[in-house]
Parts: structure tokens; C-alpha cells; sequence
């Protein structure tokens, strides 16, 4: 029943339940002016955005800057921290040079590379294998030797790019070639080259040979790319390359044995229209290592 009728009798002596709905009390004084009119009529002051990072940074920087300062002119009052001594003692030297008789004896020719080499490079040449003759030639775009030797443009002939070959020779400092062709029967031919290099800091007799390596074994028959040793831990080689077969033509059967001793590389090439024996080609390449 609902008792909050004022005009029901003993109204007043009941007052009536507030409302579930109803608004809380308004407090006793009510502020000077409501919150939006504070917003609307003086808009609130923010920090600008990355302030406080600029100011931690600033301190940063004037600390490292004061810090930095302050040891260089600690450091720049201290005296000088003296170097120790070395520990390595003089230097001796004999007070005279030591006479003749007890002076080392120089290395014999024999066994000397560099005599050997410098001399006259045409009697380092192989010995001619028995039965063989002398030939004109033995490349077909190439030209003759002339007393034993073969200019670096003649040599540069025998390949299949002749400019790049003379371009990359001059450039790594050949010296001179002694060449030497043989023939026996009709169609074999053996031809030595002795390509000697001028002295320097880099091993052009090496790298050539190892080039020349290289080229061989791009034509060496299946099974054999790596080559055979000619000596062991001599760095020479030997290969036997895939026939060379042309409907029309003779099989060709060709090889190449690459080495060098010092700054001379000798280059030995095969060739026949019967198979070659390996063991040939492995004895003249050994006895062409031993002269050199």
C-alpha cells in the first residue's frame, strides 16, 4: 500500500521510503561553476608529447660531456707514467768478419735452381725420346721453333685465344719459352715447353702451371679429371684426354703433363692416332722434373 499520499491521514508522521531510482542527496553547497564550464570556457594545459624523454637525454648528455671533461683535466695535471724498459738485450755483432776458410761454402750449381735456370734454358730441355726426330711443328695455328726457342707471341699461337694468352703472359712477366718439337712415324708428335717467368713477389711459374692444369683436365676422359701424379708431392701431373673422333678424319689421341720447378713451368703435349701409353707420358714428364 502506498503510504506516501500527503492527504491520507498520519501522513506526515511517515515520511516516504526514497525511491531506488531516486538521485543520491545534492550536496550541502554546490561549486561556483559546473565542470563543463570550466572545460569549455579555460581549456586544460598538457605537456607536450616526448618532453620528459628530451629532458632525461639532455641530462644524459650534460653529465657524459661534464664527466669527460673532468678526467681529461685530471689526467692532464698527473705526471707522465714512464714507459718500462725493453727487455730485449744490445744487439752483438763480431767485432771482425770471419775468415775465408771458416765462411760457408755457397750452394753448388747442381743444386741451385736459380744457376740453373738463368744459364741456357735450352739445355734443361728433356732429352729427345728414342726413335722420335726433329719436326717443324706440332700446333696447327702455331709457328716453328728457331734454334730452341719460341717467342711469348709464337707461344700465345698455339692456343685457341691467342691475344688473351700474350696479354695475360706479358702482364705476369714471362721471360722466354725453349721449345722443342718431335715426330716419329707419321702421326706422333711430342712438343716440350719451358716457359721461364721474371722474379717476383708472386709464383707466376706456379700459377701457370696450375692454370695449364686446369685446362687439361676440362679435356681429360671420364674418370680421369683429377690427372695421375708424375712424382709424389712433386705438384706435377699428367692426363690423357677423351679421343678426339670426327666422321671423315683419324681418331686423335692426345695428352699433357704440367709441372714447374722455381719460376720455369714445363708444359709437355702428346698426341697420335693410336692410344698413348700412360707410362710414356709419365717417364718423359719425370725425366723433364729431374732436369729442372
Amino acid at each position: 500500500m502506498d503510504t506516501s499520499d500527503p492527504s491520507r491521514p498520519g501522513a506526515e508522521a511517515t515520511p516516504a521510503e526514497p525511491s531506488a531510482e531516486a538521485p543520491a542527496q545534492a550536496p550541502a553547497e554546490a561549486p561556483a561553476q559546473a565542470p563543463s564550464e570550466v572545460s569549455a570556457e579555460t581549456p586544460a594545459r598538457r605537456r607536450p608529447r616526448g618532453l620528459t624523454t628530451l629532458i632525461v637525454a639532455c641530462a644524459a648528455l650534460v653529465g657524459v660531456v661534464g664527466g669527460t671533461a673532468t678526467g681529461y683535466a685530471i689526467q692532464a695535471e698527473r705526471e707522465p707514467t714512464p714507459l718500462p724498459p725493453l727487455s730485449q738485450a744490445d744487439l752483438a755483432y763480431p767485432e771482425k768478419a770471419l775468415p775465408e776458410s771458416k765462411r760457408p761454402q755457397p750452394l753448388p750449381a747442381k743444386h741451385d735452381t736459380a744457376v740453373k735456370a738463368n744459364g741456357d734454358l735450352r739445355k734443361l730441355l728433356v732429352g729427345k725420346p728414342k726413335g722420335f726426330r726433329e719436326a717443324t711443328g706440332y700446333f696447327v695455328n702455331g709457328v716453328s721453333v728457331e734454334d730452341g726457342w719460341l717467342s711469348p707471341g709464337g707461344r700465345s699461337l698455339e692456343y685457341t685465344e691467342p691475344g688473351e694468352v700474350l696479354v695475360d703472359s706479358v702482364r705476369n712477366g714471362i721471360r722466354r719459352v725453349a721449345a722443342a718439337n718431335w715426330q716419329r712415324g707419321e702421326y706422333e708428335y711430342v712438343a716440350v715447353r719451358l716457359v721461364q717467368f721474371r722474379p717476383g713477389a708472386v709464383a707466376e711459374a706456379q700459377a701457370e702451371a696450375e692454370s695449364s692444369r686446369w685446362d687439361a683436365a676440362n679435356r681429360t676422359r671420364s674418370g680421369h679429371e683429377e690427372g695421375r701424379q708424375v712424382k709424389a708431392g712433386s705438384g706435377a701431373g699428367f692426363f690423357v684426354y677423351e679421343p678426339d673422333s670426327k666422321p671423315g678424319y683419324l681418331t686423335v689421341y692426345g695428352g699433357r703433363a704440367v709441372g714447374y720447378r722455381g719460376d720455369v713451368m714445363f708444359d709437355l703435349h702428346f698426341s697420335d692416332t693410336k692410344p698413348l701409353s700412360e707410362k710414356a707420358i709419365k717417364d718423359l714428364a719425370l725425366k723433364q722434373l729431374e732436369r729442372l
